[in-house]
């Protein structure tokens, strides 16, 4: 048997209430696009596992310590 991804269908109980959650891109919004991209805007579309956002992550972490 072979599944046809165009003819799935998602029972409603089973999706997200909060459509920013879920597999695939998530919502954000505006302002928030804004602010990332006028602190860095390499971060966009950069994925969390990559060296420069870990090294952020980091630096956020020692913040919030102190």
């Amino acid at each position: 048997m072979t599944l046809d991804p165009a003819t799935l269908k998602i029972p409603k109980d089973l999706r997200p209430v909060d459509g920013r959650f879920g597999a695939g891109p998530s919502k954000i919004r505006q302002q928030q696009l804004y602010d990332l991209v006028q602190q860095n805007q390499y971060f966009l579309g950069t994925s969390h596992r990559q060296k420069p956002v870990r090294n952020e992550v980091a630096k956020l972490k020692v913040g919030l310590r102190d």
